[in-house]
Order: C-alpha cells, then structure tokens, then sequence
C-alpha cells in the first residue's frame, strides 16, 4: 500500500502530545513515506482534576479509554507515560516499544530555589503520589503534604497562587515541556526511589498486529525496554499502584543489573527497602524475587493494611438513591454529567439529544489559525468550543502551540480546566454562564478597545458576543463545532418517560429541548417532569409554553446536581 496512514492516540495534555509528537517524529524518520497523524483521546483520569488519585482508582484511569480505541481500530497505537500503565496489559494488547528513557528522578519545584534540606514542618510541600508522601515523611515525619491535580502548568500556576509553597513531581515532564527552571533539586534516587517506570515513553499496540510491532520495533530503545520491564515486573509482584507506596529504579552497566525498590506505610513509618543484582539475563527473575523477598518481610502486612484503610473510607452519601434521572446531552467522553450524577446514587440514563461533530475546516478558520499572533484575545464559550479548537489546530498545524501574546477569556471553570487540560490558563474567566454575563464583566475590567478578538464558537451560538465586541474592537469568529439534531432516539427511554418510570429529563441547552419536542409526542410535553441547566435554556422551553419544575443556578453538571437535592430538599 502506497502512503500509509498511521494514527497515534493519545491524551490531550501538552506533556501527552509532546510525547505523542516525539513518536510521531521518530517513527517519521523512519518510515518517510508513511503519513503517521495524531488522535486526541480523553480518558476517566483527565476528567476528574478535583479528587486525589488514590481515591479514585488505580493506572487504567489514564489508559483505558485509549485501550478501547485501540481495539476499535480507531487508532493504531497508544502512547503513553509508561508509569500510567497498568502492569497487566488487558487481553489483546501489548507494549510495542520503549524509547529512550529520560531522567527518572523526582524534582522539587520552587520559586525561590530551595533545597529538601531548607524545608520546615511549616512549609506547604504538595504531591500528587502516595509514594513520594511516605519518603518525604521518612525525611521529616512533621512534613505538612497536601494533594496537588492537573497538569504541569496548573501545578505551577496554584503554587504561584499560594496553594503550597513547593511542590514534587517526576523531572522527566518539567524537562520535556522545556520548564526546567522551576527545579530547585532533582533527589537522589538513594533519598527518593523513583516510580516504577518513571521517565519512560511507552508505545501500547494490538496483539497479532505484525506491521504495528515492525514498525515501532524501530524505535524501541533495548536498554530502556529491559529497566522498565524488571521495574514493571517488580511492581505486578506486588500488585502495586497508585494507592500503594511502592517505587524502584534500576541501573544497567554490560550486563551487569541492579534494582533497588521499596514498600512503605502511607506515613513512611513503616518502611522495607532492599536490592538485588545479578546478569542483565535474569533481571526479571531478580526483579520478582525482590519484590518477593519485601512481601515476605513485612510488606504483606503493610499493603493488607493500606487495602483495609482504603475499603473502610466512608462513601459519599447516596443522596439521590434510587432515582432515575434523564440526561438530554450529547454522548462525550468528557461529560463530566453521567459520573456526578450516578456518584449521588440516582440511575442515570443518556438519551442525547444532540451530536458535536468537528466542523471542516474552511478558508476562513485556516487562515485564522495561520495567523493568530494577529489577536489580542481569544474567547471560548464552552468546553466543546475548547477541544475542537484545539482539533483543528492539531489538525491544521500539528500542534497545539498558541502564541505568547494571545490572551485567552472563558465562560465557567469547567471551560478554564479544559483549557488547562492543553497547557494554557485563561486571563479573565466568568464564573456566569451567558455571553452577555461575559461580556459584562470583561468590559468593566478591561475597557477593551482597538483590540482584535478570535471568537471560537458552535454553529448554534448566537451573535451576542460578536454584536457588542465588534462596535470598538474588530472581531472574527470560527465555528470550531456543528451542534446537530441525532438522527434518532432510543425508543426504550421514550417509552419509559410516557409510562412515567422517571423522575426527572435535564435538558441542557435550547438544542436538547427542541430536538426532544420532534421525537415525542407534543400533547405529552406539558406532563414532563423538566429541569433545567439554566436560564437560557429555561427560555427556550418557556418560549413553547412549558415551565421546566426548576432552573440551576450555575449552567454545569455540579449545578445541576445542587439543584436537583434543592428540588428534593436533601
């Protein structure tokens, strides 16, 4: 075949796509005549930015979403952290390749330069691992840690905020992302054992795919394959993950092999460390042994222990037990609606009202994205307006980079996170949730005039924005996304909502509302039991002549859970 295309999944984060980018030109030169193009896939761990990982799941948060891709032939391979994989590969998969590692240390972050050793009880040290919790505890047990989420630039932006006054993550991200003044202090892994795997790129494929393993074969570092595979190993002996802490790190000289790894108690009280070494032939073996020999010494109880500590934490109370909510929303891996709600105890069910599709890229938007250091400001209204944004330039361009100078307005945090989610923060963003509400508050900070502003909006958005921008200030807009009417509705929930097996259809926007009316039977409309996400939603059933039973006070899955335990005074 003549010009092969090869798609390369990957997360949407900008140290994601660094590392994609670097697969992709790797295997470029390579393979000169292949076509190898870039597919943004958001996973369960992307999504929730607001809960520590250890309470939320194990590895496979950042990978199974990829994983399910894969097998879907929408990709041909996955790149990922190596460290975020699972050490069990699920059924049908397999590690295709490592490349050359990087550095596998952790980093202490400052803004002032300080060492471990400058630290106090008093200082604020933020993390988001269990593992580097209990060695800094072993360090100094009088340590205050707190638990950081996000990626790199919203780490660093919260600590410049005063959330914590240092922070430690791998170094290997810092490095790649070209932030490597934010280190004040690589550790020894002597002092801080790394986690397994740290610093290694991995490329996941299909099993029984030979031409996918030919041609990552080429970009398979031997060395690092053989660290990360003993690491790996130790790990799976242990059952490890990211609620236990347990790390090692391994040193290859000829053929000579060492592995040093530990377990620990979350507050590093209890500590076991050990090393084995031998011929880099059997660096497998040695690594299941060590891990073996630390089970047997202790560590058995160690992790029983952390396991019963973890399975006695209460739940979140069910305060929506046993109701059955309808959400109107488009099916997207990053609506956050379905997971809040069902956290709650209600039965969710989705029947979609409406479909985002990516729009095609026109003259206009190629041109727009072709010279964006010509804007002052870019507005995004929404998180769909953020992600296909972001699509088309990947698309169009081949990265995500925007320019130093462009500053970025958003309408709710929920859209500043999605824009986080690709290494940028927003300048101004409004917590209200309408154009006018915006526009509102952005002109009494900023007077904007003689300013030239990139709107990045859907099809359906109307024209308030542009409207007033456009009398002092020259504007432009892009309709990054088409909002479209499905071509059908799942006739089982319709059924259940005419037999009154329901308590409550959320409708979401205007769109969802009126798409609903063409599906079911207008006389019924007046009998439903409606909520709302908000008011301009609100006005568009309102405009029908219906009353939906309550509007959310804020436009997002959160407000609407709020005002759906109001509405039940829970």
């Amino acid at each position: 075949m003549s010009n092969p295309t090869i798609k390369i999944g990957t997360r949407g984060s900008k140290l994601a796509l660094y590392q994609a980018f670097l697969v992709q030109e790797e295997l470029q030169k390579h393979y000169p005549d292949t076509t190898f193009i870039i597919e943004i896939i958001k996973t369960k761990g992307d999504q929730i930015l607001d809960v520590a990982l250890s309470k939320i799941g194990d590895k496979g948060l950042f990978t199974k979403e990829m994983e399910t891709a894969l097998f879907n032939g929408d990709i041909d391979m996955a790149v990922h952290s190596l460290k975020d994989l699972p050490t069990r590969f699920p059924e049908g998969a397999k590690l295709g390749a490592v490349l050359k590692r990087g550095d596998i240390r952790d980093a202490l972050i400052s803004l002032d330069g300080r060492k471990v050793k400058d630290l106090t009880s008093k200082d604020v040290i933020a993390t988001s691992s269990l593992r580097r919790k209990a060695q800094l505890l072993r360090i100094n047990p009088d340590f205050k840690i707190i638990e950081i989420r996000g990626n790199v630039n919203t780490r660093i932006r919260k600590m410049q905020e005063g959330y914590c006054d240092v922070m430690v993550m791998a170094g290997a991200g810092l490095q790649r992302l070209e932030m490597g003044e934010y280190i004040s202090e690589l550790f020894d892994p002597e002092l801080m054992i790394p986690a397994c795997s740290q610093g290694a790129i991995a490329v996941e494929i299909r099993e029984n795919d030979p031409a996918t393993e030919e041609l990552v074969s080429k970009i398979n570092h031997t060395e690092s394959f053989a660290a990360t595979e003993a690491e790996r190993t130790f790990l799976g002996t242990l059952e490890g993950g990211c609620q236990i802490p347990v790390g090692s790190y391994t040193k290859i000289e000829g053929d000579k092999f060492k592995i040093t790894g530990f377990i620990s108690s979350i507050d590093g009280s209890k500590f076991l460390r050990e090393s084995a070494e031998g011929p880099l032939s059997d660096a497998v073996y040695l690594s299941a042994k060590l891990a073996k020999s630390l089970y047997n010494q202790g560590g058995a109880q160690i992790l029983s222990e952390i396991r019963t500590e973890t399975l006695a934490n209460p739940q979140a109370v069910l305060t929506l037990k046993d109701k059955v909510i309808i959400s109107t929303r488009a099916l997207e891996a990053s609506d956050t609606l379905p997971e809040i709600i069902k956290s709650s105890g209600a039965k969710l069910l989705s029947l979609p009202m409406i479909e985002i599709i990516p729009s095609p890229l026109d003259t206009q938007m190629t041109e727009d994205l072709n010279n964006l250091d010509s804007f002052d400001w870019i507005f995004f209204t929404s998180k769909n307006g953020v992600v296909n944004f972001f699509k088309q330039l990947i698309d169009y361009k081949g990265n995500t980079t925007l320019p130093k100078n462009l500053k970025i307005a958003v309408i709710g945090l929920k859209t500043g996170l999605e824009l986080e989610y690709y290494g940028y923060a927003p300048t101004f963003i409004s917590e209200e949730n309408t154009g006018e509400e915006l526009l509102n508050r952005f002109e009494a900070k900023y007077n904007p005039e003689n300013l030239k502003i990139l709107l990045s909006l859907g099809n359906l958005a109307d024209n308030t924005l542009e409207n007033r921008l456009s009398v002092r200030n020259t504007t432009r807009r892009i309709n990054v996304y088409q909002t479209g009417k499905p071509a059908q509705a799942d006739q089982a929930i319709i059924e259940q909502i005419k037999n009154d097996s329901y308590d409550l259809i959320v409708f979401t926007s205007p769109s969802t509302f009126n798409n609903f009316c063409s599906f079911y039977d207008y006389s019924l409309i007046g009998k439903l039991k409606m909520a709302s996400i908000g008011s301009v939603t609100t006005k568009a059933i309102q405009k029908a002549g219906f009353e939906p039973l309550f509007t959310a006070r804020k436009s997002n899955a959160e407000g609407i859970r709020d005002a759906i335990n109001e509405f039940y005074q829970i």
